[in-house]
Parts: structure tokens; C-alpha cells; sequence
């Protein structure tokens, strides 16, 4: 359904706003080995910020555009809230949207 997508849109353009508002948008694209990481997140070597804005956010955006299939399982939220792995304080302001995407990508037809 369109409004499942235009509302994925939307969350993923309210990610970019509160990474940008809280310094976490970076200007400069990471290290390109991230891309071929094993590693959840490219942990070994990207930020969490990192991953969200160089892989997640353009390749859902490139799904929604293209009108391809969202995944069917979509737990970004639970992954970053382990300890180790992602979210720290100053990143803690983006768990509501994460959660709010996840559910919105697996509701999604």
C-alpha cells in the first residue's frame, strides 16, 4: 500500500533530521571497506551513525523508490540496544524512530 511507503519515507527523512540536529550526519563518506563487512552494522568498521546513514537509510530509500519488496524482518532497534553494539547516550534520541521503522518495513506489504 502506498501510505505503508510514504510512511517508511517519512521515517527515514525524520532519522536523517535528528542525526543532522544532533551532529551525528557526517560530511565525509566512512572507510569504503564497510561496505563488504561481515559484522552487524559494519561494527569493525563504521559507527552505528555511520551505518545508518551510508547503507540503511539510501538502500531502503533505493527499495521504496524502485517499488521493490521491503524485508520481511526488520529488527534494527533490538540489534542496536544490545550492549556493545550500538546506541549510546548521544545516540539514544534515535531509538523511537528505529522502533517506529521496524515495525513500519514488517507491517508493510
Amino acid at each position: 500500500m502506498l501510505s505503508d511507503r510514504v510512511k517508511i519515507a517519512e521515517l527515514l527523512l525524520d532519522l536523517e533530521c535528528v542525526m543532522r540536529q544532533r551532529n551525528l550526519w557526517a560530511s565525509v563518506p566512512p572507510p569504503a571497506q564497510g561496505y563488504t563487512s561481515q559484522v552487524p552494522f559494519a561494527a569493525d568498521c563504521w559507527s552505528l551513525a555511520q551505518w545508518l546513514q551510508f547503507l540503511f537509510i539510501p538502500k531502503i530509500r533505493t527499495i521504496l523508490v524502485q517499488n521493490q519488496a521491503l524485508p520481511e524482518k526488520c529488527s534494527i532497534a533490538p540489534m542496536v540496544m544490545t550492549p556493545g553494539c550500538g546506541l549510546g547516550e548521544e545516540m539514544a534520541c534515535l531509538s523511537p524512530i528505529l522502533k517506529a521503522l521496524d515495525e513500519a518495513i514488517e507491517q508493510a506489504p
